[in-house]
């Protein structure tokens, strides 16, 4: 009985520990009335990118991004337009990043000996491994009176393989999209 409890115990902790996102929603702003219903059709501007922009998969992943927002605008009832009512901002920031850790003398080994009875350790950061981190940020204007109207967007790690980085975008689009009115 008490290894069927500990098996289900554990079973659920994967479960729940596989279900969390590996991108955080970030803070959105938004002009007071602002509703994505009062709006009929889109647009998008140019792309600003910085950071890890020529890889040679960026030109498709900007199509993935732009497809995922086509789709949540589109379930919203929007239809993309050559003289939209709101345009679409979309700024990348790519990043590669080193993960580091510190070491310590448990870990790490003893102290080294320099001579003349000195010995030495001092603690240091190690590189442990490499990932890249990318921030989105989407702007929403007005076209009327070029005025923006909301911003928001997603920060996180992103995946090596490109099916999980199409399937992060989507995921990461889609729940942005649940905090705009």
């Amino acid at each position: 009985m008490k290894t069927i409890k500990l098996l289900v115990f554990i079973l659920s902790a994967f479960l729940f520990s596989s279900c969390q996102s590996s991108y955080k929603i970030l803070k959105a702003k938004q002009e007071t009335g602002f509703k994505l219903s009062n709006y009929s059709t889109y647009g998008f501007y140019e792309i600003e990118a910085q950071g890890d922009t020529n890889s040679e998969t960026f030109e498709k992943n900007i199509q993935v991004i732009k497809d995922a927002l086509a789709t949540n605008l589109k379930k919203r009832g929007l239809n993309e337009a050559q003289d939209p009512a709101i345009k679409i901002n979309i700024a990348l920031s790519v990043k590669e990043e080193i993960q580091t850790r510190q070491t310590n003398f448990l870990n790490d080994g003893y102290p080294r000996y320099m001579g003349q009875r000195r010995y030495t350790w001092k603690s240091e950061e190690v590189p442990v491994g490499k990932y890249r981190e990318g921030t989105m940020l989407l702007d929403f204007v007005e076209t009327e009176n070029n005025k923006m109207v909301w911003e928001g967007g997603a920060k996180g790690i992103l995946p090596d393989k490109e099916k999980k980085l199409s399937d992060k975008i989507g995921e990461a689009v889609a729940e942005i999209f649940t905090r705009i009115p």
